[in-house]
């Protein structure tokens, strides 16, 4: 709703403010009056001694059909998601709506029908409308920025213009903007830490190969080598999980949803993530002898279901343990998938931001493995992609265990 609709009944009521300030009738009344009804006071009929009682009469329905027009101003403006407060031409409080109660901590009772010099409010958007107040005969409109407690307001303040050109008012809008404040700061943390990430293997890059010039030896510049190409891994894999992860933030990614062999599917995944991860470490895999298909997008999950045991690995000691255990349960029509290890587990201060993009551990222990901190946050929206959950137990020295839970769908085997 346009605030040039919401306002529109300030014409008509204006003229009759003071006689509201000064009046106790009720602003709940729940019948429309019709304008007719308002006295015309040029008619001298009207002021002869035998018509008095008629003029308090309409008189009071004139003071009910105001109260019951600014009670119908006052719900529209307190059903906005933002703070309203409108002075009129004397400057004084002519509505206010609850949001702004709130944020000035007054009560509209309180304040309304005061000019805003009698209020006592020590509160920022109070100085804001102290300060430019007495402008507002002319056309002014002013926005700032402000903090008040843990909330940032953009507030705006603007000079009413009748139809005829001339000032009527003055309305102060306060528009809560913290969640937009805190994704241009997110948006500058993710780009500052993107810069970081590529940055490293780039330096690392260009001083073997300043280095490989100056060296004739064999085998340095065979070791060299292996760290420049370790290192072009490593950035390709940034750029690979940051295009992935900006393809489902964005929503531009189109899910291939087929009813796939589970056991298969599973199977394979298991493979190719323990061929990936050359350490001596022992892996087993526990499937029941039969279990219903999913309908999930192949590549995506597959994707998922890597990473989590590409860190398990990752993260367990030699000679240690990787289990990927598949159970079905048919109550609730969901397929869980365990992937468990007995690594260096995760700390309660960590589970708290392990799916958070570029969040890594400051433990010694995770930060001597490469990594961005991109995996569990694209495993995490993949899977919800896909109408699951994931969860996570953990204890730091004793292990993790993560859990994909998917829905099953329709409950048939694929031969």
């Amino acid at each position: 709703m346009k605030i040039t609709e919401i306002l529109k009944p300030l014409q008509e009521i204006n003229p009759l403010s003071s006689l509201f300030h000064k009046s106790n009738g009720t602003t709940n009344l729940t019948t429309e009056i019709s304008a007719k009804e308002i006295p015309d006071f040029t008619d001298k009929s009207l002021l002869k001694e035998d018509n008095k009682e008629e003029i308090i009469s309409k008189l009071k329905l004139t003071n009910k059909l105001l109260a019951y027009n600014i009670n119908k101003f006052e719900t529209v403006l307190d059903n906005l998601n933002d703070g309203v407060i409108v002075l009129d031409s004397s400057t004084r409080i002519l509505a206010i709506n609850h949001i702004m109660e709130q944020l000035l901590n007054l009560k509209r009772e309180d304040i309304k029908g005061k000019h805003i010099r009698e209020c006592n409010c020590d509160n920022k958007i109070f100085s804001f409308i102290l300060e430019n107040f007495e402008s507002i005969n002319k056309l002014v409109e002013k926005t700032e920025e402000m903090s008040i407690g843990t909330s940032n307001l953009r507030v705006s303040y603007k000079t009413l213009i009748r139809s005829d050109g001339n000032p009527c008012g003055t309305i102060l809008l306060a528009k809560d903007i913290t969640s937009h404040k805190l994704t241009e700061q997110a948006m500058v943390e993710f780009i500052s830490q993107v810069s970081h990430e590529v940055k490293t293997p780039l330096n690392t890059i260009k001083s073997y190969t300043e280095m490989l010039i100056d060296t004739n030896n064999r085998e340095t510049i065979l070791e060299f080598c292996n760290i420049v190409n370790g290192e072009v891994d490593r950035l390709a894999s940034l750029i690979n999980n940051l295009l992935q992860l900006s393809r489902i933030e964005m929503g531009s990614v189109t899910l291939s949803m087929t009813m796939t062999k589970t056991k298969e599917f599973i199977e394979n995944a298991f493979k190719i993530a323990i061929s990936q991860k050359k350490k001596d470490i022992k892996h087993e895999i526990i499937l029941p002898d039969k279990i219903s298909p999913v309908n999930i997008d192949k590549e995506f999950m597959g994707i998922a279901l890597i990473n989590l045991i590409g860190n398990a690995i990752k993260y367990t000691p030699e000679h240690g343990r990787v289990t990927l255990r598949v159970e079905e349960d048919q109550e609730e029509d969901k397929i869980m998938i365990h992937v468990i290890d007995t690594g260096i587990g995760i700390s309660e201060d960590d589970m708290q931001h392990i799916f958070e993009k570029f969040y890594r551990s400051p433990d010694d222990k995770v930060r001597e493995k490469p990594g961005h901190g991109l995996g569990l946050p694209i495993t995490k929206q993949i899977v919800e992609l896909h109408n699951g959950e994931i969860k996570v137990i953990s204890k730091k020295g004793e292990g993790s265990q993560f859990s994909i839970i998917l829905p099953i769908g329709e409950r048939y085997f694929l031969e």
